[in-house]
């Protein structure tokens, strides 16, 4: 039988990070997410829909004083708790097998000072082989993410989201919904002259109105080679891009 699981490096880090190639593997854009919401030292950090977990690991690289990630597949959360032990950080952060619209069971209301989703981006259209429930809202909704950040959160904390351009006005719609007011936002090109493929939001709870559009984020320069941003996000600084 193909083996299929492998031994991965996070960037910019140090961490590795074990997958499966059966199962929805990390990419640019959660890398991209867990270097945009602002974090404070020590803070209380809940991933929801975590997957194998790439996020949960870069923000407790960042200095986020325990993560907690929760997927409601068994499968890669178990590839999650091999990342946490290979990496030696049993006593930072969590992998929680759950439904994440059962986590009220788990948590009181306002236990963390940070939520960050990478949510499934469709909610129709052709079905991903491996992944599926990643990519396509089959367990969870766009709401049900935005309901239990807002739960989960403090007052005046933060829930950053990455999605979908033709989701946006669905993003700050639900935000007003739930009392998550958006306050930074950046959207995401693969070059210069392409439409946004991507955006990156954070919501404040409670936030008071005004809005930070931060530069867009430019993932190639016109010969194909990683732009400077992208390395910064990447934890790699090279002025020579």
């Amino acid at each position: 039988m193909e083996e299929t699981k492998r031994l991965d490096s996070l960037p910019g880090c140090g961490y590795s990070i074990w997958q499966d190639k059966k199962e929805f593997c990390f990419t640019t854009d959660a890398v991209f997410l867990a270097a945009f919401p602002h974090l404070v030292t020590g803070a209380k950090v809940l991933e929801l829909g975590s997957g194998t977990g790439a996020m949960s690991l870069l923000l407790a690289a960042r200095g986020a004083g325990h993560v907690v990630g929760v997927d409601c597949n068994e499968q890669v959360v178990d590839l999650f708790r091999q990342s946490i032990i290979a990496n030696k950080l049993s006593e930072r952060v969590e992998a929680l097998s759950a439904d994440l619209r059962e986590l009220k069971a788990f948590y009181a209301s306002e236990t963390f000072d940070l939520v960050v989703a990478n949510p499934p981006y469709r909610i129709g259209g052709k079905m991903r082989k491996n992944g599926m429930a990643a990519c396509h809202e089959i367990t969870a909704t766009l709401e049900d993410f935005f309901q239990v950040a807002a739960y989960m959160v403090k007052y005046r904390g933060r829930f950053a989201l990455v999605q979908l351009p033709e989701r946006f006005t669905e993003a700050v719609s639900l935000g007003a919904k739930y009392g998550l007011e958006l306050k930074k936002l950046q959207w995401v090109h693969s070059f210069v002259e392409k439409p946004a493929w991507i955006f990156l939001a954070e919501f404040v709870k409670g936030g008071a109105p005004g809005l930070e559009v931060l530069p867009p984020l430019i993932m190639y320069n016109a010969d194909g080679t990683h732009s400077k941003q992208t390395l910064n996000y990447y934890g790699i600084d090279r002025e020579d891009k």
